[in-house]
């Protein structure tokens, strides 16, 4: 199994733990979860990171760096699917 469909593998397990479609939050939990982002500096290294994958010179070091924040940012994106689902089953705008 190759380190892509390994992380792929890994994103599958979570959406089942995490269960984004269905809107079960309370409200609080929901809108706090909204408020998940990286911190500039790490949105500054993912940039870095990124550019020089698309060149071509990343060290394997840095690819293992630049799986771990997309793994990361997987699991916020699942949290944050829950969190407008369980806003919009609370009738509100998430």
């Amino acid at each position: 199994m190759s380190a892509g469909s390994i992380a792929d593998c890994g994103t599958e397990i979570l959406a089942r733990v995490i269960r984004p479609q269905e809107g079960n939050l309370s409200v609080e939990a929901a809108r706090s979860i909204l408020g998940f982002q990286l911190a500039s500096a790490d949105t500054d290294k993912v940039n870095s990171l990124a550019a020089r994958a698309r060149a071509g010179t990343l060290t394997t070091e840095e690819r293992a760096l630049l799986d771990e924040y997309e793994r990361v940012t997987s699991l916020v994106e699942l949290m944050q699917s829950k969190a407008r689902s369980s806003l919009r089953r609370a009738g509100l705008q998430p």
